[in-house]
């Protein structure tokens, strides 16, 4: 059931990682927000690798240019959104400009 929950998965994933979080997370700390919050019923045996598969998919080959999701470099398994990194690098480049 995972390929049938693509687009759910994503959209919860895109919650989880702009409501719930200030900082990137790991694949077992999304699921768990999405059950506490109840924001999608999981079905299945596996819910978590279903998860890690998701975000692993997305973030290597082609996919990398149109995911949302970034995985963090030198990190076992830390995601978060793409927006949240631009918006942190361009944070970054002003204050730099600015001392």
């Amino acid at each position: 059931t995972c390929i049938v929950n693509f687009n759910l998965r994503t959209n919860e994933l895109r919650t989880v990682l702009e409501n719930f979080s200030d900082a990137p997370m790991t694949p077992k700390q999304i699921l768990h927000v999405i059950q506490t919050k109840g924001l999608k019923e999981m079905r299945g045996t596996a819910p978590l690798a279903c998860l890690v598969t998701m975000l692993h998919s997305q973030v290597r080959g082609d996919r990398v240019k149109n995911s949302i999701f970034f995985k963090l470099p030198g990190r076992m398994s830390l995601f978060t959104l793409k927006v949240i990194i631009h918006t942190f690098e361009n944070s970054l480049i002003r204050h730099s400009f600015v001392a």
